[in-house]
């Protein structure tokens, strides 16, 4: 009776230390799976943050201004991001009367947040076809350019939303005659623009 008394005894020890392991074990793989997945949550919501920082480099928008065509539609591409200023190019086009112009630029931008100053420096060739004799199909142009650099705000979100810019700064005017492109005689203005449109 003794014997099995003692052998009933270790028999019940091991299992409570078997038992105690398990449970050991357990809470350590709980902890474990915890922190694995607190690890591995945080690096996927930097994954997708740094993701919607980036998500937006697109944008088409309408713009206006004082000098040069009346409005053009443009896409902006920002095609460099860096930790203090990122990059972009813009191209655009406008039909307006007898005039076609072909907007295109390069902007430095600053910021991280949605809200940026903006440096951009844009050139513009403008045509201006005029009727040359009433009743006839023929017709002459006239060609200019503008160089418009310029210092503004821009408002364009990290995700998709509205874009929006405001800028202001000289604009140097050029008529090249058609007899000789290279005598140009520049003419200095001030201008204004403003643009509105979505960033994807």
């Amino acid at each position: 009776m003794i014997i099995q008394t003692k052998e009933f005894t270790a028999d019940y020890s091991r299992r409570i230390a078997k038992r105690d392991m398990l449970n050991l074990l357990r809470a350590n793989s709980c902890k474990q799976l915890v922190l694995l997945s607190a690890i591995f949550l945080s690096g996927f919501n930097g994954l997708v943050f740094c993701q919607d920082r980036t998500k937006a480099k697109n944008a088409v928008y309408m713009e206006g201004a004082t000098r040069g065509p009346v409005y053009s539609i443009n896409y902006d591409r920002i095609f460099r991001q860096g930790e203090v200023l990122a990059y972009s190019f813009r191209a655009g086009f406008s039909i307006y009367d007898n005039t076609v112009s072909f907007p295109v630029g390069v902007n430095f931008i600053t910021g991280l947040n949605e809200h940026h100053a903006e440096f951009s420096l844009s050139v513009i060739p403008y045509i201006d076809y005029n009727v040359h004799l009433v009743g006839s199909n023929e017709t002459e142009s006239d060609k200019y350019i503008f160089v418009n650099p310029a210092i503004g705000y821009r408002y364009q979100k990290a995700e998709r939303g509205i874009f929006l810019k405001v800028a202001a700064g000289p604009s140097i005017f050029l008529d090249p005659p058609s007899n000789d492109f290279w005598n140009m005689d520049p003419k200095l203005y001030a201008f204004g623009s403003i643009g509105l449109g979505i960033s994807f």
